[in-house]
């Protein structure tokens, strides 16, 4: 039976989002056309919802995307424009519909946007297979972490963006295109700047003193360039990787223990609250943080 997804649709919310293929690890189906597919698919299926991504990145058998999701509904005006621009003009809803309120509801839940997504992805990869594919792509329903506003957001952010270098499949993040970060990189534009500028330049401002999109990709650069997330001689993997990489794929909730606890008090039983141990993970920043791990994993990411 599956479990309710932990969301907290009473406040803003930060998540990270991700899913692998069916199959084993030794299994890539996923090349540059591929590749580039999902991040369009990404941006169009972004028209339709108000959820704003932040960053992404996909690889050859798997996908990762912070996104940031609004504790208020779209006003009716503004879910029929983005309905009429997500179908290209081809259907249109009535504001005062039972349809628009149904949409309004969906346009800022995560669960929906994900779903759409990753529907599209399937239903595109499918049809153009050299002999013409059916049934699931995704090993899975896609995972999810909630992260409390500011430093787990940017330790999270940092360790999405790192991914390419960590596989060997680059050595820099600017050398690989479908990330969000490599992509700014190469064009000189964030893809996503207007949902950057609105939400997560305030919080980095906050945060660092970030005054602007700049500071954030030479704070980003820094990060990256990090010890933390370098390779370890001789072994073929990162510190970061060894370290943190279970927190980030099997965290359900990341941030501080007050967080972490207010969240899931919602869930869960004040005994097994109780009797519940965070697990700590510190931040190259020097930060704690806190996670409540989920008790079985199917594959890390």
């Amino acid at each position: 039976m599956r479990q309710a997804r932990i969301k907290t649709d009473y406040k803003p919310t930060w998540y990270h989002c991700y899913n692998r293929i069916a199959g084993t690890k030794l299994d890539l189906p996923f090349g540059n056309a591929e590749k580039e597919q999902f991040v369009r698919f990404i941006r169009r299926v972004s028209i339709l919802y108000s959820v704003r991504v932040i960053a992404y990145q996909v690889l050859s058998n798997h996908f990762h995307i912070l996104a940031y999701a609004p504790a208020e509904e779209p006003d009716a005006e503004e879910m029929c424009r983005r309905y009429k621009a997500f179908h290209r003009g081809k259907r249109t809803l009535e504001p005062d519909s039972p349809s628009c309120r149904i949409w309004q509801g969906r346009s800022r839940d995560i669960s929906w946007f994900m779903r759409h997504l990753q529907q599209l992805f399937t239903v595109w990869y499918n049809r153009t297979r050299p002999v013409r594919r059916r049934g699931s792509l995704w090993a899975d329903r896609f995972k999810h972490t909630l992260l409390e506003s500011g430093t787990a957001v940017w330790a999270c952010w940092t360790y999405i963006e790192n991914n390419p270098v960590r596989a060997g499949m680059v050595k820099e993040v600017g050398d690989y295109r479908f990330c969000s970060h490599g992509a700014w990189l190469q064009s000189g534009r964030h893809p996503y700047a207007g949902n950057v500028k609105a939400v997560a330049l305030p919080m980095l401002r906050e945060l660092f003193g970030i005054k602007g999109l700049p500071d954030i990709r030479e704070t980003m650069n820094k990060a990256l360039s990090d010890k933390e997330c370098r390779e370890v001689p001789g072994e073929g993997r990162s510190l970061h990787l060894q370290r943190r990489v279970r927190y980030w794929t099997q965290g359900l909730v990341i941030g501080s223990q007050l967080y972490v606890t207010e969240v899931m008090r919602r869930y869960k039983p004040d005994e097994a609250i109780s009797r519940h141990r965070s697990a700590q993970l510190k931040d190259p920043s020097g930060s704690i943080l806190y996670a409540w791990r989920r008790l079985r994993v199917t594959g890390e990411v």
